[in-house]
């Protein structure tokens, strides 16, 4: 048992040292993800519909044996005779149906779940894209935390600092108690927003995990190279209207709408099948066996025909063609077609409701990512002002020139300043990644 336990804590030690990449991250949902294994459950379900479609073109062909105990007073088919006594027959056979012609159904049958299962592959892609872009998501949001709990353990680390220097002051008489105790109100208001910090990074690691699937509750990520990406700059030229265009022949949430709307033509097609004749052709081949059949019909003590001998002698064979067409069945045919055309007509709606759908996220994420590449210029500027008034507000206040609280104000807005450029350079970075995801392009950083 302690080898076991010690087993563990090396293995789970072992997972919490693992780094995680973005694609190693993503690879991993949509290995393990729920929602992803359940589409692709629906799509094997498609193909098996599909093989399904195709045996139908083939002749059906089924065989049977009957065993029978007969009382009283019984026909024997084998005799002609009617017979008041007990006796049994074993009757065998098969029969066969090829349908020649129903209206083309089969065949826009086969052509609606080859339209069916096409629309599953574009499910299936579109549940590996969403898993894809929630990840890079969540992964985002554990690096912007990361990145804001070091700028906050910076800024507490400066008011430490500074508390210190204040409590050396007020004990040599040249601060005053009030000056000493703001500067430790504001270190205590720092150190509550450092533990807030950790929470949100704990949550967003949580957030991370549970949607990964993975056991525990920390996980180490890689944090990407952003330098690559020009985060102070945004293409103007292309706008949201060339992306869209892209996005709608390409994107498979619109394929998939594309071939459940020609899978909902085909099921019309099969409806109106109905109107027409059905001819087809059927065939069977039987045989009996009977306790009564003598050898010499007219000698109550002759033995019966043997077993085989029987089934040779009394063996048939039968074709048949048929034909059968609709005359008035309850106007079920004819209300069928009409919800036939209804789901068409829906289908239709369906795919230009995801058109727009398509059109309005794509222009809202442009404006997003216009609108964070301008807040992210504009937050740039502002640190730089920031951080030079912070630097000249500390010689004057380590010269004594000025006091805590100003030289608190000029440390908090600078500090504030750099956590706001932090939020407008993940939020471009992600909004930017978002757009390339429209255009077709891999989630990479």
């Amino acid at each position: 048992m302690a080898l076991y336990l010690a087993t563990a804590m090396i293995h789970a030690g072992a997972q919490n040292n693992e780094v995680w990449t973005l694609q190693k991250c993503i690879e991993h949902a949509r290995e393990h993800n729920i929602t992803v294994k359940k589409v692709q459950l629906s799509m094997e379900s498609a193909r098996l519909n599909l093989s399904q479609s195709w045996a139908a073109l083939a002749p059906s062909l089924n065989g049977f044996f009957t065993e029978t105990f007969n009382f009283g007073l019984r026909f024997d088919p084998t005799t002609g005779l009617l017979n008041d006594q007990r006796f049994t027959t074993t009757s065998m056979g098969a029969n066969s149906q090829f349908i020649i012609f129903n209206g083309l159904a089969n065949y826009y049958t086969i052509s609606q779940n080859k339209n069916t299962y096409k629309a599953s592959q574009y499910d299936f892609q579109q549940a590996l894209d969403d898993i894809s872009l929630n990840i890079a998501n969540l992964y985002m949001q554990v690096l912007f935390a990361q990145e804001r709990l070091e700028i906050v353990k910076q800024q507490v680390e400066l008011l430490k600092q500074q508390a210190d220097r204040s409590r050396q002051l007020y004990d040599a008489g040249a601060l005053t108690q009030g000056a000493l105790l703001s500067i430790e109100a504001q270190l205590a208001t720092q150190e509550l927003t450092l533990i807030n910090g950790e929470n949100a990074l704990a949550n967003a690691k949580l957030a991370l995990i549970q949607v990964l699937a993975i056991d525990g509750f920390d996980i180490q990520i890689e944090k990407p190279d952003f330098s690559k990406i020009p985060v102070n700059e945004f293409n103007e030229a292309e706008n949201a209207q060339s992306i869209y265009t892209l996005a709608v022949n390409t994107r498979p949430n619109i394929l998939s709408r594309e071939y459940r709307m020609k899978s909902a033509r085909n099921a019309l097609a099969v409806a109106r099948g109905s109107y027409y004749p059905q001819f087809s052709v059927n065939t069977s081949i039987s045989t009996i066996f009977s306790g009564l059949l003598k050898q010499n019909p007219f000698d109550p003590t002759s033995p019966v025909v043997p077993f085989f001998e029987q089934l040779k002698r009394n063996n048939s064979q039968q074709i048949a063609l048929g034909l059968t067409f609709p005359i008035f069945n309850n106007l079920q045919i004819r209300k069928a077609v009409q919800q036939a055309k209804l789901q068409y007509k829906n289908a239709e709606l369906d795919l230009q409701a995801e058109q727009l759908s398509l059109k309005n996220t794509i222009q809202q994420a442009y404006a997003d990512a216009r609108a964070a590449a301008k807040s992210y210029q504009a937050n740039k500027k502002n640190l730089q002002a920031l951080e030079e008034n912070f630097t000249y507000a500390k010689q004057r206040f380590e010269a004594s020139i000025i006091n805590s609280v100003d030289y608190n104000d000029a440390a908090t807005r600078f500090f504030n300043a750099r956590t706001e450029l932090l939020i407008a350079q993940y939020d471009f970075i992600f909004k930017s990644k978002v757009l390339d995801f429209y255009k077709g392009k891999k989630i990479e950083f």
